[in-house]
């Protein structure tokens, strides 16, 4: 898998077409107590998290032998709308927050068949953060 695709991918905010090129079939998708199985998990998932907010992976530090993936990853994200219920702390429209995440990518067949993420509490340890690129003020 190429991780610089899949972060491009990531960053556009289409998470139907991250999942579908990106993810086997019967992926299996850890963060923290989260865990989902299959595409379909994943994609609601994310439809969720994303739902007025725009995720947009930094990476700092990537790590691969043949089966895997190591990131640090630098998560910045833009609420679009207010989201008092977002994960890590309510945001308004327009507020962002950054998380430090530890990310491990199992591939198969040159695909992410199960990825375990564990994060940082917001803006600890992060490096400085981006404007949000390509966002509208109404996004």
């Amino acid at each position: 898998m190429d991780y610089a695709k899949y972060i491009e991918a990531f960053n556009t905010g289409d998470d139907a077409a991250l999942v579908q090129k990106f993810f086997t079939e019967d992926c299996v998708f850890q963060s923290g107590p989260r865990f989902m199985r299959g595409r379909d998990e994943l994609l609601k998932f994310l439809n969720w998290a994303h739902d007025g907010i725009r995720e947009l992976i930094r990476a700092q530090l990537v790590l691969r032998d043949e089966n895997h993936i190591f990131a640090e990853i630098d998560m910045d994200f833009h609420a679009t709308r207010d989201r008092p219920d977002f994960t890590f702390g309510a945001l308004k429209k327009g507020e962002f927050t950054t998380v430090k995440f530890l990310v491990v990518y199992y591939l198969r067949d040159g695909k992410v068949a199960h990825l375990k993420a564990s994060a940082w509490p917001p803006n600890v340890g992060v490096s400085k953060p981006t404007p949000p690129l390509g966002l509208a003020a109404d996004e």
